[in-house]
């Protein structure tokens, strides 16, 4: 069993070959290398190492104490799964490789163990600061059942490796890249979105390229090293090396996939229940929401909705009327979104059809649409909600096209987005025993327990694809890595409706969904919406609600909704409802800075959302607080997370920060504590920031005839807060350009606008936090000709053609046109 390695020594002074096994001398350690324009990777023995340095010499990565690799070896390995989790599993004896090495060529070699297993390792350099680790174990070594790399582990916080609930940092935990027996729904193991990849604040990063059962051992079984175990015996490492660790995201993510960009309506709020009773508590809550005052563009329609489960057509007992219904709610402003899984009811063999939804599965069982069992019949999901569901196959194209074409009716009836449930139950095994699923491409469940929800996923942007002009959303549960090409959005399923951390076992609510945002923003997938207010347990308390609503506001993605009866703000008390609108006002306000972070991510992969210690790796202070994070690179936010404070301690980032309420100033980097009374929550934006805003009372992002509702089209200009420092620009995405220079001589604006892009601009610019200060103002010109100032703040509140400036207190309050280039001096 194996091939025996064949050292090979360093050559003689004669130049002639050498055997050191039979001259006793010491054998030469022998390297392999690959190098790229930044840096190489290179392999050698005794010892052996692996190592990724830069071009001067420094050391990015490197191996482990006992080598770069190991083998784990066990009989029968393919019959059962040997859990990576366990630093050793039952039943697996851990070999070493590298005890000799074995050259092909510069960048090639075979490296084996002690008893003579071997496997070919190839390095190279595919890309600027990309390095590639490709390890392949020969084809008669029979008895791998795991392979495992072994990283020295830095001085740095890991953060990344998918959908995490306990600390955004990782260090210390054992991260697993598949869900256990018993975790496909809300429960202990809440790993729906599993990402081997993980980025140090040393400055790279670690992907391992494999869809096999797999998990991340980050400093805790040995705290001087990390490890990536993955079944089977091949891997595919890459590493990706940059000094700012926010770039070292983007590159991963360029490497997997762009994220997909969601159409500009979904960054606005959204709305749900987690069921509707009728048609009537829908138009109630869509009529109340207008009356309040509360800016929201989609509302979803969970389950239940169909005449039976998951046949895609609506129950029209309790919704009459449903085209009816749905034209009502896009008059209203609201975009609608329905629920949707990838089960269908089962039917015993021998028994008709009792509903639509059984004779969907007849269907799909006579015509081969569905996932096997070990015994070729349809496998039954233990997971799946209702009756007893099988799963589509969509490795099946017939399958999908099938699908897609149930999907498209609803497509055609108005429906523009789906919240997608479930379909994490293709586990890779069930008490240690593989599973003997069978797909129609030839694969198992090995290959497809990580990846099955992307493929569930497919069939519903196709037909969203081909069927709408106006785009559409994906809000799914569970996804892989590449995932992020085809939904749009990751909510986080079940959390907890409170306080408690997802430590210790539990799920976790508000702390929970904070670190969510940030561990997944780390790893590729760059919007992420949890439910405001949690799920588990039923309606939220007040201050739970609202302390989740300080947090989603200040996110990529708002929405409000989950179980009992309701999570209406303004059925708790006035001033809930009250607090609830500034916030989501506030976010509404951000929608021209989150699209241009949105885009900025779906163009070159950079992540919106960040963990301080990513945005500052050189800042110690900033890899203190878990629950922390930047939005974009101007606006710093510290959620309140513990139930009853009034005040949060936090780390303040290097620079001088706004209140965003208060404008209060803080310098960093410090340690502080700050006031934080419900409803102004601590964010605070950065002082050179640009930040475009919407106007103030726009309700919705789709266009209405409505006069009582304020549509996007019916306020066609664009405001911007400036805290001038230094030169910024920006260019958004509905075509303004804007750059502003803070010069010795006072202040220079630039402004223009893409043809057909909006031209009206209102600037409110802040001179007392200004740096330095613009403490007098004599003089404000455009393209060189002077300009007089407004009598009051509602003339230039107002617009005007051209310019107009008013100085109010501290405040720089100025509107101009930019259908043409025009450069602004305030001197």
């Amino acid at each position: 069993m194996g091939i025996l390695l064949v050292i090979i020594a360093g050559c003689g002074d004669d130049g002639a070959g050498t055997d050191a096994a039979t001259d006793g001398r010491t054998p030469t350690p022998l390297r392999i290398e690959a190098a790229g324009a930044t840096g190489r990777i290179w392999l050698e023995t005794d010892p052996p190492r692996l190592v990724v340095e830069r071009n001067d010499g420094s050391v990015v990565v490197a191996s482990g104490t006992g080598g770069p690799f190991a083998f784990g070896s066990a009989f029968g390995g393919d019959e059962r799964f040997h859990a990576p989790i366990e630093p050793t599993p039952r039943g697996v004896t851990w070999r070493p490789l590298a005890f000799g090495l074995e050259p092909v060529d510069a960048s090639t070699a075979r490296i084996g163990d002690a008893e003579g297993r071997s496997a070919t390792v190839q390095l190279s350099a595919p890309a600027d600061g990309v390095f590639r680790l490709h390890l392949t174990p020969s084809v008669d070594v029979d008895d791998v059942a795991l392979v495992r790399l072994l990283l020295a582990a830095d001085d740095g916080g890991y953060y990344g490796l998918g959908e995490r609930f306990g600390h955004a940092d990782a260090r210390g935990t054992i991260v697993p890249m598949q869900l256990a027996l018993g975790g496909t729904a809300s429960g202990f193991n809440e790993h729906h979105v599993p990402v081997p990849f993980f980025v140090s604040t040393e400055g790279y990063g670690v992907f391992v390229a494999s869809r096999e059962g797999g998990a991340f051992d980050v400093a805790a079984t040995a705290p001087t090293e990390t490890w990536a175990t993955f079944e089977g015996g091949e891997l595919d490492v890459y590493f990706f090396v940059d000094p700012d660790p926010r770039r070292v995201v983007a590159m991963y993510t360029r490497h997997t996939g762009l994220p997909i960009l969601p159409p500009r309506w979904a960054y606005a709020p959204m709305h749900w229940r987690n069921a509707w009773s009728d048609g009537d508590a829908l138009r109630e809550d869509a009529a109340r929401i207008r009356a309040e005052d509360i800016p929201c563009t989609s509302m979803w329609i969970d389950n239940p909705w169909q005449v039976s489960y998951n046949d895609l057509t609506f129950d029209e007992a309790r919704f009459p009327e449903p085209q009816r219904m749905l034209d009502d709610m896009r008059a209203q402003g609201f975009v609608p979104l329905l629920w949707s899984t990838p089960y269908l009811d089962v039917v015993n063999a021998g028994e008709a059809p009792a509903n639509p939804a059984e004779e969907l599965y007849v269907m799909a069982r006579d015509r081969g649409w569905l996932i096997l069992d070990g015994s070729g019949e349809p496998y039954v999901s233990p997971a799946a909600p209702g009756s007893p569901g099988a799963m589509l196959d969509f490795t099946n194209a017939e399958a999908v096209t099938f699908w897609q074409s149930r999907v498209a009716t609803t497509v055609d009836m108005g429906v523009r987005a789906y919240k997608l449930d479930f379909a994490e139950d293709v586990l890779v095994e069930a008490l240690g025993v593989r599973r003997g699923l069978r797909f129609s491409d030839g694969t198992t469940e090995r290959e497809q327990h990580n990846f099955y929800n992307v493929l569930y996923h497919t069939p519903y942007r196709r037909a969203l694809d081909a069927g709408s002009t106006e785009g559409g959303f994906l809000l799914v549960r569970a996804s892989a890595w590449g995932g992020q090409t085809i939904a749009d959005i990751i909510w986080p399923g079940d959390l907890d409706n409170d306080f408690r951390e997802g430590l210790a076992g539990e799920v976790g609510g508000l702390p929970a969904a904070v670190t969510a945002l940030q561990s997944l923003a780390a790893s590729g997938f760059p919007n992420f919406g949890s439910d405001t207010g949690g799920f588990r347990h039923g309606m939220p308390g007040r201050e739970a609600l609202l302390r989740w609503a300080e947090h989603t506001a200040f996110t990529p993605i708002l929405q409000l909704g989950g179980s009992g009866d309701h999570h209406n703000p303004w059925l708790y008390d006035a001033e809930a409802g009250a607090i609830y609108r500034t916030l989501a006002r506030a976010h509404m306000d951000l929608v021209p800075y989150l699209r241009m972070n949105a885009i900025r991510a779906s163009s070159d992969g950079t992540p919106p959302v960040s963990s301080p210690a990513l945005a500052y790796p050189l800042d110690p202070g900033s890899r203190e607080d878990p629950y922390a994070y930047m939005l974009g690179d101007d606006i710093f936010v510290a959620p309140v997370v513990v139930e009853g404070n009034t005040e949060r301690r936090l780390h303040f980032p290097p620079g001088r920060w706004i209140h965003w309420s208060t404008g209060a100033a803080f310098d960093g980097p410090a340690d502080m504590t700050v006031p934080s009374a419900l409803g102004t929550p601590p964010v605070f934006v950065r002082v050179g920031a640009v930040l475009p805003l919407l106007p103030p009372d726009v309700d919705t992002l789709v266009a209405v005839s409505d006069a009582s509702i304020v549509d996007v089209t019916d306020r066609p200009w664009l405001r911007a807060w400036i805290i001038p420092a230094g030169r910024r620009e920006i260019v958004t995405e509905e075509g303004i350009s804007l750059v502003v220079d803070r010069t010795a001589d006072g202040l220079d604006l630039s402004v223009s606008s893409e043809p057909g892009g909006l031209e009206d601009l209102r600037l409110r610019i802040d001179l007392a936090h200004a740096d330095p200060p613009l403490a007098a103002i004599a003089t404000v010109t455009i393209d060189g000709s002077p300009v007089m100032p407004a009598t009051d703040a509602a003339t230039v509140s107002a617009g005007c053609d051209g310019l107009c400036w008013f100085r109010d207190g501290d405040t720089l309050l100025m509107s101009t046109r930019a259908s043409a280039p025009r450069l602004i001096l305030v001197r």
